[in-house]
């Protein structure tokens, strides 16, 4: 009975003590999100019966659940598929580092590779344009990917001031439109984009957030002269600013603007270059007339204006030398009545009667001694004689014979004796009247030289600071003579070659204006009477390259050059024989930049190139922040392929009857 006891008790030792190995085939991947699922493969190795709970926990850094628990009995090799949800309804909270541990009974027996359970997305924005202008359609575009490197389905929330959207995410792409308003304040504005994936229920399963900022540019609006007076008198100082609006009524400061002051013939009599904000003068003349001035100001296509009123001023000076007393009028309007003169303690009424700038001169009398005088605001001690007080006016041709006018007359009868004297009384001799001829036939030949200019138009074009004309979109043709001080004489044909650009020019509607070393030709549709004067106006630079090249091969005289093309506003007014223009915003400027940096060749403005329905081929130039391309070919479509044909036929005609007519000559 004991031996049996013992073996019995042995056995169940024996039995507790069978244990199985176990390892992981298929070990986690290294990243989870949320609504994924952890698939791994636990071998079993059993050593003999194997009958035990086996239980599997989900441990990560903020906690521990158990995800798995069956019980097993043994007695060969066994592989379990584990599977193991990834949602909150089963491992609640749990994320970070984490591991499966794996237990027999209450005996860990192994632990899984570390893995992350993760609830993250991140998020990119494609093609992100930093700044945007008020009532622009706004694009942005962007990528969403969990942090297991799988796509986005779900839907993002985009925030910006009080105006929010919301929309799809799929396949781990967004899209977000919308327009900026018209009134969007200048400066940067926080832009708050959140997306989320979520459970059928409605239960957010990943998470992403980012923030930037849009930076909204200042665009004028509308433009304003402030005058510290509407009235003022003369030669009293204006003083003013000019201020410029943007989209909310802000002001833009340091903005390039120029005033004009206009009399009350709309004429400009004063020009100032200034900027926003920036206070400006004008000192109105001391003579000047009443009348409504105005004060015109332009920047950035803008354009307005502010009145002022010059006031009436009745005003007398006096100034007395020795005993004679000068009234003028220094005021701005015709002076009629008296004034009243004190000699001691005795008065005078003079009556006046003056013009603007009109004087009278008096003769003071008094018994003899000294006397305090006082006229208007002149005070002044003088000596008088004479039987008794008198003021005496004085006759102005008597007056205009003093001594002083006698002695300068005769000084200039002098002077003009002398010279009929030399004159009559040269000497002849052949060397001197040689050496005089020759100095003569130099000065000759010097005015000659400089009395041709390189262009003479037949039609006058001015360029104004303000006119009223019409507003419109034109085609501007540049070229830089960067030799001008060697040409400026004209000789050398280079007018002849200056007079045949006028002709082309003139041939398609347009009119010429020269400034110093740039000459432009401009095609405004107030005279060509289209609209798409952009193609014409690329042609007629090729050919005036054409021309500029031919006269650099025929000459010794050469003329180097760089075209520019660009598009830009214009207001033009048309008169008889008078073309009146101004440009708007930087056209000329950048016109002059883009030509200057030209060495022969043409150059296309982007604006253009914007507004142009051919497209051209050419290298792309950048000049400072202007961007152009380096004219090759015009790329034409079929419809004006004939336009373009004709146009160069017609040049090439003109070209051989000019030298046709030169070699008759």
């Amino acid at each position: 009975m004991k031996k049996i006891l013992i073996t019995l008790i042995l056995g169940l030792f024996l039995v507790s003590f069978v244990s199985a190995g176990m390892s992981f085939s298929i070990q986690p991947h290294s990243v989870y999100n949320f609504g994924d699922k952890i698939n791994t493969t636990l071998d079993i190795s059993s050593n003999g019966e194997f009958n035990e709970i086996i239980s599997i926990n989900l441990k990560c850094g903020n906690g521990e659940v158990q995800v798995y628990k069956e019980f097993l009995s043994l007695s060969e090799n066994l592989q379990k598929n584990v599977m193991v949800p990834v949602v909150k309804n089963f491992i609640g909270n749990l994320s970070g580092e984490c591991k499966l541990d794996v237990f027999s009974g209450n005996k860990l027996e192994i632990s899984s590779s570390l893995f992350k359970v993760s609830n993250s997305l991140k998020i990119e924005f494609l093609n992100w344009k930093d700044s945007f202008t008020p009532n622009e359609q706004i694009r942005i575009e962007g990528s969403a990917i969990k942090e297991n490197g799988n796509n986005v389905d779900g839907t993002y929330f985009a925030t910006i001031d009080d105006n929010n959207f919301s929309g799809e995410v799929n396949n781990g792409e967004f899209s977000i439109s919308f327009k900026s308003p018209s009134d969007f304040l200048a400066g940067n504005h926080k832009f708050i984009l959140k997306i989320t994936e979520e459970e059928k229920n409605g239960e957010i399963l990943n998470y992403g957030e980012k923030v930037t900022f849009l930076n909204v540019l200042q665009v004028p609006i509308s433009i304003e002269v402030v005058l510290d007076k509407k009235d003022i008198l003369p030669g009293e100082k204006l003083k003013g600013k000019v201020v410029l609006h943007d989209q909310t009524g802000e002001s833009i400061p340091r903005v390039e603007v120029y005033v004009a002051v206009k009399n009350n013939n709309g004429e400009i009599i004063k020009k100032i270059i200034s900027k926003t904000e920036t206070p400006f003068e004008y000192l109105v003349e001391k003579n000047q007339s009443p009348s409504i001035f105005q004060v015109s100001a332009y920047s950035n296509d803008l354009i307005n204006g502010a009145d002022f009123n010059i006031l009436e001023n009745r005003e007398i000076s006096s100034e007395i030398i020795n005993r004679t007393l000068t009234l003028t009028n220094t005021g701005n309007i015709f002076y009629e009545g008296d004034l009243i003169l004190y000699i001691g303690l005795d008065n005078v009424s003079i009556p006046l009667s003056l013009p603007v700038g009109g004087y009278e001169r008096y003769t003071l009398s008094a018994p003899d001694g000294d006397y305090d005088i006082t006229v208007g605001s002149l005070k002044k001690r003088v000596s008088l004689s004479g039987n008794a007080i008198q003021v005496q006016k004085i006759n102005q041709t008597e007056y205009s014979f003093t001594p002083f006018i006698w002695t300068f007359v005769l000084v200039v009868l002098a002077f003009g004796a002398y010279f009929i004297f030399k004159k009559w009384h040269k000497p002849h001799t052949f060397a001197r009247s040689k050496k005089q001829k020759n100095v003569k036939k130099i000065s000759e030949i010097r005015s000659v030289h400089e009395s041709i200019p390189v262009f003479d138009s037949k039609k006058k074009v001015e360029l104004s600071l303000s006119i009223v004309g019409t507003k419109q979109n034109a085609t501007l043709g540049c070229i830089s003579i960067k030799n001008y001080p060697e040409i400026s004489s004209g000789q050398g044909n280079v007018k002849e070659t200056f007079l045949r650009i006028e002709q082309i020019v003139e041939e398609n509607k347009g009119f010429v204006y020269q400034n110093e070393s740039y000459l432009f030709f401009i095609l405004a549709p107030a005279i060509t009477r289209t609209f798409k004067n952009q193609k014409v106006g690329v042609l007629i630079s090729q050919q005036i390259k054409n021309i500029l090249n031919e006269h650099n091969k025929k000459f010794k005289q050469r003329i180097e050059f760089g075209i520019s093309v660009n598009y830009g506003t214009v207001i033009t007014k048309i008169e008889s024989n008078k073309i009146q223009f101004m440009s708007l915003g930087t056209l000329i400027t950048t016109s002059k930049k883009l030509a200057s940096f030209s060495l022969g060749k043409i150059i296309v403005s982007d604006k253009l190139l914007e507004n142009m329905e051919e497209k051209i081929k050419g290298d792309l130039v950048q000049v400072g922040s202007l961007k152009g391309y380096k004219l090759e070919n015009l790329v034409d479509k079929n419809s004006h392929s004939t336009f373009i044909k004709g146009f160069l036929a017609r040049q090439e005609r003109d070209k051989l009857k000019e030298t046709n007519s030169e070699k008759k000559n």
